[in-house]
């Protein structure tokens, strides 16, 4: 997984819901820590990106923690989903 992908997938109307997102994008840290030794380069400077992703995550309430991953409800309205733009 990348950003690329991601862009991709949200071009494509891939995603059902926000959170889905955010689990690609927690995919790709997440594989940065797997691949990478700890006191890379490449690690510390995802390891200072994912606590960055996670502050904003928080301040901008975009998940919702009692709900559990994947759920719906955070991009549905009245029944219906909402209209996205191409990036």
């Amino acid at each position: 997984m990348d950003f690329a992908r991601i862009r991709n997938k949200i071009n494509r109307f891939e995603y059902n819901c926000a959170e889905e997102i955010l689990d690609d994008i927690r995919l790709i840290f997440s594989n940065c820590f797997t691949y990478n030794k700890p006191a890379t380069v490449v690690a510390i400077a995802g390891g200072e990106l994912e606590r960055y992703f996670e502050q904003r995550i928080r301040e901008l309430r975009l998940s919702d923690p009692k709900s559990a991953p994947g759920s719906k409800s955070s991009d549905m309205t009245n029944g219906r989903k909402r209209k996205r733009t191409t990036l």
